[in-house]
């Protein structure tokens, strides 16, 4: 119920806007498993509660719906720094990722965003230089340190689990179709 409040709340403050209706019919139809009638019978329950719990999250999160994003860091840490546009862009595509894990909720906007720049200059073979945590526009922790080094660490590691994960859809496409994972070499006689 929790869950389907937050996506409530981040409909009303991100550009992606969803109604009401649809939220709850979308809680509504995985509660249910996929029933479709008996989802489409709960949709009125779902949405009640909804609107009750959209309150209760906001007042757990002080009304405070200002979300900061690392985009904005990245903007302005890229020029500072002098890093080239393709890099920065990769830094953007590398947050773009992130957003599908644990990362975003682990690290301030700024951290994941010095993380992402770090990450993307390793990625086409610039050395990171240790001035990036030295910023005249980005206030960071003083443990920025280590903290971007777990965060790029946890970029690694949720990219190394999308490969896995593609290796192993693969594999099963493969198995399903009758193809062997093997090469097939031809046999002469």
């Amino acid at each position: 119920d929790v869950a389907g409040a937050c996506v409530v709340l981040a409909s009303k403050v991100e550009e992606n806007k969803r109604g009401l209706k649809d939220i709850s019919m979308a809680c509504s139809y995985v509660a249910v498993k996929g029933q479709a009638k008996e989802a489409a019978d709960n949709r009125e329950r779902w949405e009640r509660s909804l609107k009750r719990l959209e309150i209760v999250v906001l007042e757990n999160c002080c009304f405070d719906m200002n979300i900061l994003h690392p985009y904005g860091f990245i903007d302005r840490l890229a020029p500072e720094f002098g890093i080239p546009v393709f890099i920065a862009k990769s830094a953007t595509a590398i947050i773009n990722d992130s957003m599908r894990s644990h990362i975003c909720l682990l690290y301030r906007p700024e951290v994941a965003a010095v993380a992402a720049l770090y990450f993307a200059l390793e990625i086409h073979g610039h050395v990171p230089s240790r001035s990036l945590f030295e910023s005249r526009h980005v206030m960071l922790p003083a443990n920025a340190v280590r903290l971007v080094e777990e965060c790029v660490g946890d970029m690694l590691a949720f990219y190394q689990r999308e490969a896995d994960s593609e290796r192993e859809a693969h594999r099963q496409q493969q198995k399903a179709a009758g193809v062997s994972s093997r090469p097939h070499l031809p046999h002469y006689t």
